[in-house]
């Protein structure tokens, strides 16, 4: 699943391309990827529209338009983005296509067909943006907030990570790569950290996420599912992956071999001896 860096990083590249854009048509090829609007409203709301910004928030992607409207989009496990300045080429992933009157098309391709996308007015994006937690890669990340967070949860600190109402955008393998830089075993209760280690938590979140971003996320096997930037580009940050997938290799630091267990039916990759 596209975790914050990816995301981010098509969030960058999206705005080098669609800002400003004017949206002539949509096709949609699979209605039920859009969870809150009908379809033909999506179709009539859309047209004539100009994109005139473009964030992140959490995992997803928001492209804000003319008059405060919002589309909203979640890319889930195996969800992309497709960026052409000429018509796309539309295969049996394709679900949702935009095109500009420019000539140039945005496709939402997906695989396993569970990314989402969804259609809303300012208020309704402002109420549905309060269920998200706090945002590592901006001015809202306090060590006082974390602190609050980790000090009031019983959970193993790897889940509570991941738990987007909490700290939004951190997935699987950037809880298991941000716990091993903070020296911290995925296992621990939340509430056991000390302030020390919560200190490295704050410190290496952000540090960890903005690392991968500066090198265009992570690209792992080489499926159709598999993350591509906007323009069909892998990431590189596998090659610095420390411990995610790593079960039975030397950790890169002490040599003992990387363990996996499952927690919350995921797998979670640590050194025993670094992580404590």
């Amino acid at each position: 699943m596209p975790e914050l860096p990816e995301v981010e990083t098509v969030v960058r590249q999206l705005r080098e391309q669609i800002t400003g854009q004017v949206i002539e048509r949509v096709d949609i090829l699979r209605f039920t990827q859009w969870t809150q609007n009908e379809p033909k409203e999506v179709k009539k709301l859309l047209k004539n529209k100009r994109i005139v910004g473009i964030s992140r928030r959490a995992k997803f992607i928001l492209i804000k338009l003319e008059k405060n409207f919002y589309l909203i989009m979640h890319l889930r496990m195996s969800g992309k983005l497709i960026w052409s300045n000429k018509e796309p080429q539309i295969d049996k992933y394709s679900r949702t296509i935009l095109y500009f009157k420019s000539g140039s098309s945005l496709q939402f391709n997906d695989t396993r067909a569970l990314g989402t996308l969804a259609l809303l007015n300012s208020d309704k994006k402002n109420e549905w943006e309060k269920r998200i937690g706090l945002e590592p890669l901006n001015d809202e990340w306090n060590l006082e907030t974390l602190t609050s967070i980790f000090n009031r949860s019983k959970l193993e600190i790897k889940p509570l990570l991941m738990d987007q109402t909490k700290i939004a955008g951190i997935g699987n393998i950037y809880a298991c790569e941000i716990l091993f830089h903070s020296k911290i075993s995925p296992e621990r209760r939340a509430n056991t950290l000390s302030d020390k280690e919560i200190k490295h938590l704050f410190e290496n979140i952000p540090k960890v996420l903005q690392l991968a971003v500066d090198n265009m996320g992570t690209s792992l096997g080489d499926g159709v599912s598999n993350y591509r930037s906007l323009y069909n580009i892998e990431g590189d940050f596998q090659n610095m992956l420390m411990v995610y997938g790593r079960e039975g290799e030397p950790c890169r630091k002490c040599g003992s071999p990387i363990i996996r267990i499952k927690q919350k039916g995921r797998s979670s990759y640590f050194c025993g001896r670094c992580q404590k």
